[in-house]
């Protein structure tokens, strides 16, 4: 576009210069350029012309060159919680990109051709292997190498079985959605919960897997990745510590949200996650009525719902409870850390 514009540039200033020789030979007549003479005259200051935007068009195209050359290298993740975590141990050097963004609702989303170009031009593909949309990815690339599971040689142990059944169907009250009904996996392979990145155990693992497979593929960065490392986790135990002291002094044993995710962090404290959603579905009007006892006798005030999630329910049933009120609640959101201390303070 910019070398368009470069020869509109010289074609206004051929026009102009053949117009002022012209009238300077109309007005001027002890100039005597003959026909052939100012040809050839018009033809070097064209050649000039061209020179001169030609040496600006490669000044810019020198300029452009280097900006992409200082480009930062993309490094792909699966969801917003993973590339926050893969961005603390990669560091500033990189710009790393999550297929997912945290409007979006992971359990619904299907990946688009550009998506899986934008993979195929990475080097690797940092993934949990636990919710649908990760293992299409996986089965669309042709490189298979530059996918990494981040929670290879985690303690199985740690894992939790989902609450639901492996496969079923969510209900929105969106217009575009009320009309389809959407089957998708929200556990991960063997019912698992998906939702591991609330689990505290896992990060020092999960964070040394992805240190790990970025030092083989830049091992002039090593020490970099390694000393990101080490950072997060004095970080994660610093949080860890802060979150167990808050937690420790909740009297409150229970809470509500439209759709369970947090059992991974909530699995060292005795604290009840009361679900809206029932079995995947909105829930009806019987439903309701009972969700609505249980939060009177456990004395909920808070009811969380996450921003992909319909309010409609959380709403009804925060009608009939005093002094209660309806939170919003992303577990797609990036910084783990921040997500959990806001969700504590919740429980006050």
């Amino acid at each position: 576009m910019k070398l368009y514009f470069n020869y509109l540039k010289i074609l206004s200033f051929y026009l102009f210069l053949e117009k002022f020789l012209i009238n300077s030979l109309f007005y001027y007549k002890k100039i005597h350029i003959g026909g052939i003479k100012m040809k050839k005259l018009l033809s070097l200051l064209l050649l000039s012309a061209l020179f001169i935007f030609s040496c600006g068009n490669k000044s810019e195209t020198k300029k452009e060159q280097g900006t992409t050359a200082g480009a930062k290298e993309k490094i792909v993740t699966s969801v917003p919680p993973l590339r926050w975590l893969t961005q603390k141990i990669a560091g500033d050097d990189f710009e790393v990109i999550s297929i997912v963004q945290p409007n979006m609702n992971h359990e619904l989303f299907e990946p688009k051709p550009s998506d899986l170009k934008i993979l195929e031009n990475s080097k690797v593909f940092f993934t949990y292997n636990m919710l649908g949309f990760e293992e299409t990815i996986s089965n669309s690339l042709s490189d298979k190498n530059k996918i990494v599971n981040v929670l290879d040689g985690v303690d199985k142990n740690l894992f939790i079985k989902g609450d639901h059944d492996h496969e079923h169907e969510h209900e929105h009250a969106d217009k575009k959605e009320e009309e389809h009904e959407h089957h998708h996996e929200h556990e991960g392979h063997g019912g698992i919960d998906p939702h591991v990145w609330f689990s505290l155990d896992m990060m020092p693992k999960v964070a040394e897997n992805i240190k790990n497979e970025l030092s083989k593929l830049y091992p002039d960065k090593k020490e970099t990745f390694e000393k990101n490392y080490n950072a997060f986790i004095t970080e994660l135990n610093q949080v860890k510590a802060e979150l167990s002291q808050k937690m420790a002094s909740k009297t409150k044993k229970s809470f509500m949200i439209y759709h369970p995710a947090l059992n991974y962090f909530l699995k060292n404290y005795a604290i009840e996650e009361i679900s809206i959603e029932q079995e995947g579905k909105e829930p009806s009007a019987q439903q309701i009525k009972e969700i609505i006892d249980e939060a009177k006798e456990h004395n909920i005030t808070t009811i969380l719902v996450q921003p992909q999630f319909p309010k409609q329910s959380a709403e009804a049933i925060s009608k009939e409870i005093p002094n209660s009120k309806v939170a919003e609640f992303n577990v797609d959101k990036e910084n783990v850390f921040e997500n959990l201390k806001q969700f504590v303070d919740y429980l006050n």
